[in-house]
């Protein structure tokens, strides 16, 4: 980062645009959970229906998993679509968004499976083993300093629509605990194309890996970055009760492979596996690579530098409106909620050519028009298409159009205030660190200080990287009061000169 030692803020001063590189951002708290709701032996998965709750720091933070008995455990394929998810999510950008959407063919590309005749099936059943396995665990919210226990799926709940068997787009709710965490920036950022294509096992170790890697060389140099686990701990914790082998012979067998194509890449230095001292099991070490410390300082260092992106936008209008559209429908026919769901291509179609033509909000005012209609003629109308019959009716019903569209409008100067508040505070940290670096010595050193002194007296035991976040925000707060930062007024009005 280039530092600027003219501390005043210009009115041509813009935000450059970061460099765009393929990332991913996985919520911190998922990071725990994630290796014991994924099994990467799909073999078994299937066949692990009963909760089970970890025994995590002395029962202080236990995490439940309780799978779907029609179902069982979600497996490798149920693992690379939620990694499909979060990378979607990384891909919105900001402010992070309760829904994201494919298409066909990005679902099959983010999965690393292409279109057969069973995919639309499995797909299926990956979004229901999802859906349907509950997790409690407990959240970190930084703005009230606490934990709280939640109880959530992943996904919340789905649409896909498709012809027969084939699968042609969906729409997936995030639990607003997860979209609010990453709002607030409680995430890893890793680089996604080492995982692209890569076996489940192997993708999982990169996680783990990486991400301790990186909590360990924040705090160290990089000769004193090391991990060593104990195996069965590694199978249950990070693999999701992965079958525990009793020799290590057979942990070669089974773990080796992938480890071992992690050394060829430079990700690990090297990785041993020993007896632990009791006797009682195997430990694993495992020692950094050259390309860890390079997507560490290209990716992880880089991670509050996210830049806002408008694909959401594009695909909430082509994709999530006409399948929220039918949702909708089909909740007001039966007045029953609908979680998860499977619409035809024929109602996406209509859905899509409503929102089209009408807008969103004009088009769900032209299907409640329809729906109260039909009943009160006692017409049982079981397809959104079936609705036709009043759509010439209901374009006299200026009123009603009109009322939507100033709805529309009201949402869309949301969605803008929302993004360029995104925007500032983006702009409101990198303007922070730069004129901390043009600061005199004494000036940063104080600071410094009192950003520590401020979180140890928020938090008196130093606890890692939630820590290392209070700092962050201290250390902006102190810039802001000793040195100013724009507000966002002054900001928004620079940026309009400029434009």
């Amino acid at each position: 980062m280039e530092t600027q030692t003219n501390t005043e803020f210009s009115r041509a001063e813009t935000i450059p645009a970061p460099e765009r590189v393929d990332r991913i951002f996985l919520e911190n708290n998922l990071l725990r959970v994630m290796g014991f709701l994924f099994c990467h032996d799909k073999r078994t998965a299937s066949r692990h229906i009963d909760s089970f709750t970890t025994i995590e720091e002395l029962v202080k933070r236990p995490i439940t998993i309780q799978p779907h008995s029609s179902y069982g455990q979600p497996g490798p394929g149920h693992f690379k679509l939620f990694l499909a998810i979060m990378k979607k999510l990384s891909d919105y950008g900001r402010p992070v968004p309760n829904n994201v959407y494919f298409s066909r063919a990005e679902m099959a590309r983010l999965t690393d499976r292409s279109w057969g005749g069973n995919t639309g099936k499995q797909f299926m059943q990956f979004f229901l083993g999802l859906a349907s396995t509950r997790i409690t665990t407990s959240f970190y919210d930084r703005l009230s300093d606490k934990w709280e226990i939640a109880n959530f799926s992943i996904p919340s709940d789905f649409i896909v629509s498709g012809k027969g068997s084939n699968v042609q787009s969906c729409s997936i709710t995030i639990p607003e605990i997860v979209r609010r965490s990453l709002q607030d920036n409680f995430f890893s950022c890793l680089n996604y194309s080492r995982i692209r294509g890569v076996n489940s096992i192997e993708v999982a170790f990169y996680i783990r890996l990486f991400h301790h890697f990186s909590n360990l060389h924040e705090n160290g140099s990089r000769n004193s970055v090391q991990i060593r686990k104990r195996y069965d701990a590694i199978c249950s914790e990070w693999l999701g009760n992965l079958g525990v082998r009793p020799s290590r012979s057979l942990i070669v067998q089974q773990l080796g492979p992938h480890l071992d194509n992690l050394v060829s890449q430079s990700f690990l230095r090297s990785y041993s596996i020993t007896r632990t001292a009791a006797g009682d099991g195997f430990n694993l070490t495992f020692f950094p690579g050259k390309t860890f410390f390079e997507d560490y300082d290209r990716f992880y260092k880089a991670r509050m530098q996210t830049e806002v992106q408008f694909q959401y936008h594009d695909e909430q209008i082509s994709i999530g409106q006409p399948l929220e559209l039918v949702r909708r429908f089909h909740e007001l026919r039966t007045g029953q909620k609908i979680t998860a769901s499977h619409i035809t291509l024929g109602e996406q179609q209509y859905a899509a050519k409503l929102t089209n033509e009408l807008g969103y909000e004009d088009a769900a005012a032209f299907m409640e028009y329809g729906v109260k209609r039909a009943r009160a003629a006692d017409y049982s109308v079981n397809t959104l298409s079936g609705l036709k019959v009043y759509f010439a009716d209901f374009l006299q019903k200026r009123e009603a159009i009109d009322r939507g569209r100033e709805q529309a409008a009201e949402r869309q100067e949301q969605e803008r205030e929302q993004q360029a508040q995104a925007a500032y505070a983006t702009f409101r940290k990198r303007r922070a660190e730069e004129l901390l670096a043009a600061a005199a010595e004494d000036l940063r050193d104080e600071i410094e200080a009192t950003a520590v002194a401020r979180a140890l007296a928020k938090r008196p035991s130093f606890q890692g990287a939630t820590d290392r976040m209070t700092i962050y925000f201290e250390r902006i707060a102190l810039i802001e009061e000793r040195i100013g930062l724009p507000t966002f007024e002054e900001w928004r009005l620079s940026i309009s000169r400029a434009q």
